[in-house]
C-alpha cells in the first residue's frame, strides 16, 4: 500500500545548496558545536517544561491510503544538527525547507500575509499585533494562496484546544486573527497568526495528494538565529494538532519511519521521511538485518515526545552501575527520542558513571578541552575499530547497539563523547547523531518502534 513520502537530503544535495546558498555559517567543527550545545541544552529545558503537562493518548483512524514521503537532509554545515524536509504549502504550491522536529506540535512557516489591500486605515484587521514585523528573504505569501483561511481569535477553536498552542486567549474583535506567541527557553520566540492551508505531499505510489484544511502558523516574526537558512519548523510530535495527526485524518497515518544520513556523509546521499502505517517491510531505505523493536510510550507523562523504555547501559558487555530511578518516568527519570536534539543528553547520575568508565577505556589517548564537550581526545593513534562498544539496553532485552562515530564524534582535528549532563530530576534524550544510519520505525497502533541499522539510501 503506498503511504507519504517526504523527501530527505543531505545538506550537500544541490536543492538544499540552492536554498542555503549565502547563508552557509563559516564556523569551524568546535565552533558549530558550541552553537549545537547551546541549542540542545535550550530545547531540552522546553521539552522539560512541556512534559509536566501530560497529554492523552492520540487517537487515530486505520489508515487506507498511500503513505507521504518527504526528502530529508542534514543541516550541520549550517550551524545545525538538525534535519530538513521539503514543504508544499498553499494553492498553487508554494515550496520550503522545514526542521524536521518530533517534539513539537505546530507546524509553522515564516510568513507574509497582508490584511487588506489598498487603504488599509478603516480595515478592522489594519493593526497587527506583531509591530515590528521583519523581512524574510523567503517567506509563505498567504495572500498569494486561494486556500488561505485565517482562524478567528473568537472562534471555539481559538479559545478551547489552540490554547495549548500558545494562542494568545484576549480578542478585543471577534474577527480579528488568532495570534500565537510561541517563546522559548533559549530566549527564542515565533509570533503569528493560526491558518488553515492546503498542503501538498508526495506519496510512495510516485502520486501527489492534498491535505486540505491542515492547521499551520503564519510567523511574521522570529528572532532566533538556529532557523537562520531553513523556512520553519514541521511538527510531528503526538498532539491533536501535529502534521502526523492531520495526516492520519486522511488516512495516511498510523506510524512514521524515517532514516537519518550519516551528516559527514556524500553529497550525493539521500533519504526519506515515510508517514503512513508502517509496513511488514519497510519502504524506500533498506536495512542491514532484521528489524528489532520496542516498546513506544504515548501520552501520559511523555506529552507530545516519543518515550522509549531504556533501562541499562553497557560498555565492552559491563552493565553500568546507574541507579534504576533514572530510566523511570514516575520518579522523575524516562527516556525519549527526539529529532530536534543533536547529542544524547543523560541525567547527571547516569551521566557521572557513563563518563567515568569511557574515560576509562579512552585514557590511553592524549585528553584535549574542548569546550563544550566533558571530553575529548586526540585521534593521532584512534581508529572506530579501537572504540569501546557501547550499549543500549531497553524492555524485554532488546539491545540497541550505535557504531562507535555515531558516540564519538569528529569536531575539527578531535574526537569526542557526543554526550552531554542534565540534571536530575529530568528526561533522558537520545538525540539525532546517536540514531543516525539506523532506519526508525513507529506504530502507534502495536506502540512499537523498530530500528535496523541501513546506509539511509
Amino acid at each position: 500500500m503506498p503511504m507519504v513520502k517526504l523527501d530527505v537530503m543531505h545538506r550537500h544535495h544541490p536543492h538544499v545548496q540552492e536554498k542555503l546558498y549565502g547563508e552557509r555559517r563559516s564556523l569551524g567543527s568546535t565552533d558549530r558545536f558550541r552553537d549545537i550545545h547551546e541549542h540542545d541544552h535550550n530545547r531540552q529545558r522546553s521539552i522539560s517544561t512541556s512534559m509536566k503537562m501530560s497529554k492523552t493518548d492520540p487517537q487515530l483512524p486505520m489508515p487506507s491510503s498511500a503513505p507521504i514521503q518527504l526528502k530529508i537532509s542534514s543541516g550541520f554545515d549550517f550551524g545545525t544538527n538538525e534535519y530538513f524536509v521539503q514543504f508544499r504549502v498553499g494553492t498553487p504550491p508554494q515550496k520550503f525547507l522545514l526542521i524536521v522536529d518530533t517534539g513539537s506540535d505546530l507546524t509553522w512557516l515564516k510568513c507574509r500575509y497582508r490584511r487588506c489591500l489598498g487603504n488599509c486605515t478603516a480595515h478592522p484587521h489594519h493593526k497587527s499585533r506583531v509591530e515590528h514585523k521583519v523581512k524574510f528573504d523567503h517567506p509563505f505569501l498567504a495572500n498569494h494562496s486561494s486556500s488561505f483561511k485565517l482562524i478567528t481569535c473568537g472562534s471555539d477553536f481559538c479559545l478551547g484546544d489552540l490554547q495549548l498552542l500558545f494562542a494568545i486567549p484576549d480578542c478585543q474583535v471577534p474577527s480579528n486573527p488568532c495570534v500565537y506567541d510561541y517563546s522559548y527557553i533559549g530566549g527564542g520566540a515565533a509570533t503569528g497568526l493560526f491558518a488553515n492551508e492546503t498542503v501538498t505531499v508526495g506519496l510512495t505510489n510516485g502520486k501527489e495528494k492534498q491535505l486540505h484544511d491542515t492547521l499551520i502558523g503564519c510567523t511574521e516574526l522570529f528572532n532566533a538565529m538556529q532557523l537562520k537558512g531553513v523556512d520553519g519548523i514541521l511538527g510531528l510530535g503526538t498532539g491533536a494538532h501535529s502534521f502526523t495527526h492531520r495526516a492520519a485524518l486522511d488516512k495516511n497515518g498510523g506510524g512514521f519511519s524515517y532514516c537519518l544520513i550519516d551528516h559527514l556523509s556524500h553529497h550525493s546521499a539521500t533519504s526519506y521521511f515515510i508517514l503512513g502505517y508502517p509496513p511488514a517491510e519497510p519502504l524506500s531505505v533498506a536495512p542491514v538485518g532484521n528489524m528489532t523493536f520496542i516498546n513506544l510510550h504515548l501520552g501520559g507523562p511523555f506529552n507530545s515526545y516519543y518515550g522509549v523504555g531504556l533501562i541499562g547501559i553497557s560498555i565492552d558487555g559491563v552493565t553500568l552501575n546507574i541507579p534504576p530511578r533514572v530510566w523511570d518516568i514516575q520518579k522523575g527519570g524516562g527516556t525519549i527520542l527526539d529529532s530536534g536534539t543533536s547529542l544524547s543528553m543523560l541525567t547527571a547520575p547516569a551521566f557521572d558513571v557513563f563518563m567515568e568508565a569511557m574515560v576509562q577505556k579512552l585514557k590511553k589517548f592524549q585528553q584535549i578541552l574542548a569546550d563544550p564537550f566533558a571530553y575529548c581526545f586526540n585521534n593521532t593513534h584512534y581508529s572506530h575499530e579501537m572504540a569501546p562498544k557501547l550499549r543500549f539496553h531497553f524492555e524485554k532485552g532488546v539491545v540497541f547497539e550505535p557504531p562507535p562515530k555515531s558516540y564519538i564524534v569528529k569536531v575539527d582535528d578531535i574526537l569526542c563523547l557526543g554526550f552531554t549532563s542534565i540534571p536530575f530530576p529530568d528526561t533522558n534524550i537520545l538525540g539525532n547523531i546517536l540514531q543516525q544510519n539506523f532506519l526508525w520505525q513507529f506504530d502507534f497502533f502495536n506502540k512499537k518502534v523498530g530500528f535496523a541499522p541501513s546506509q539511509c539510501i
